[in-house]
């Protein structure tokens, strides 16, 4: 099928078709995605209107921005308040609120703050600007981490330093698992990480829980043939891992983008934003790169002890699919896109974010 199929009616209209039947055979079924670019494609294109109301799709902690922790923001922060240092970063983490502020608050306020849109935009900043420090709050899943790490992989000028916020997403699975007490019956993966992991990161969900996982695209008909996907393998029985978007992912992933991965990072245990600590999941320069880690090289201590959400922000339970944006006192109020109280808000990827933009007001 062309790639322009997959936004067209007919397969959307015949794939929602095959899902409400194979729904009748099943009853109340769950499911949960692992991706912002899922929740928006259900949203944007209504999708879950076409799904029958005994069929949850359940937003997880699909964004990358949301999971980052207070403390890393509050440390960006610092840093970019500190003379002779440039902090850069991304757009969408601009606006993420801090433990006291969001790093917009902090720019205006005089911090030395610039947007990129690539790591090696760092890289030709260091390199124009010797005598200035430049560090790279670097946050994002396994498709970001792999453009840093090939970034570090090269000679980098002295000057350019490294805030590390990366996550790796397949160990958190096991922590949705126990929240919802396996209550959830297959999950859709993301299909942009998993064109740098493969399937083999995932391969757990079969041995240990059972579950069938199916990695899908982001088109309409993308979404909705991994929802087809999971329900057969749910009736068959059968805990499969099956790749729905081939097109783009190769089974073993890309090699190369995970041998630098693990030439340049160690993965430790990591804080996920409002969530708590989960083995295995944090991106950490190796050792040989220390010299470029803004935590070893520069004082990146902003003094004082994180808080991750003000009193009511329900985010973090909305990224774990314990509650739903609307579940939220703060949402729609006093908690919209001008003024967004919780990182949930800020991020397009963010599932509250696009609740709002959509009017999305229930699973």
């Amino acid at each position: 099928m062309e790639h322009q199929a997959f936004s067209t009616a007919a397969p959307v209209q015949a794939l929602a078709s095959k899902i409400k039947e194979l729904s009748q055979e099943l009853g109340p079924i769950r499911l949960m995605h692992l991706c912002g670019s899922h929740e928006h494609s259900l949203n944007q294109d209504a999708l879950r209107q076409l799904l029958p109301p005994d069929l949850k799709i359940i937003p997880g902690p699909g964004c990358p921005v949301c999971v980052c922790p207070a403390g890393a923001i509050d440390k960006a922060i610092h840093l970019a308040q500190t003379p002779g240092v440039t902090l850069l970063t991304f757009g969408d983490m601009i606006k993420v609120p801090g433990s006291h502020q969001s790093l917009a608050q902090a720019r205006a306020e005089g911090a030395d703050l610039r947007m990129v849109y690539s790591p090696f935009d760092a890289l030709k900043l260091a390199k124009e600007n010797p005598s200035e420090k430049f560090v790279f709050f670097a946050v994002g899943f396994e498709t970001t981490m792999a453009g840093v790490a090939g970034l570090i992989r090269q000679s980098l000028p002295k000057n350019l330093y490294f805030l590390m916020a990366g996550r790796y997403l397949p160990p958190a699975m096991r922590l949705l698992m126990e929240i919802h007490d396996q209550s959830i019956q297959g999950f859709l993966l993301p299909g942009h990480a998993c064109i740098i992991t493969g399937l083999e990161p995932y391969r757990f969900m079969q041995s240990e829980y059972q579950t069938p996982c199916v990695v899908a695209g982001f088109e309409p008909a993308d979404v909705l043939y991994g929802i087809y996907c999971l329900l057969k393998e749910i009736q068959a029985g059968t805990p499969g891992l099956i790749n729905a978007y081939s097109r783009a992912v190769r089974d073993e992933g890309n090699n190369q983008a995970q041998a630098m991965l693990a030439q340049v990072f160690d993965l430790k245990s990591g804080h996920w934003r409002g969530i708590g600590e989960i083995e295995g999941t944090a991106f950490q320069l190796k050792p040989a790169y220390a010299a470029h880690d803004a935590e070893i090289a520069l004082d990146a201590d902003p003094g004082f002890k994180p808080q991750a959400h003000p009193p009511g922000c329900q985010c973090h339970r909305i990224m774990l699919g314990e509650l739903v944006p609307t579940d939220c006192r703060h949402f729609k109020t006093s908690c919209n896109e001008l003024n967004p109280i919780g990182p949930c808000m800020v991020s397009t990827e963010g599932t509250c974010n696009s609740w709002l933009r959509f009017g999305v007001e229930s699973i």
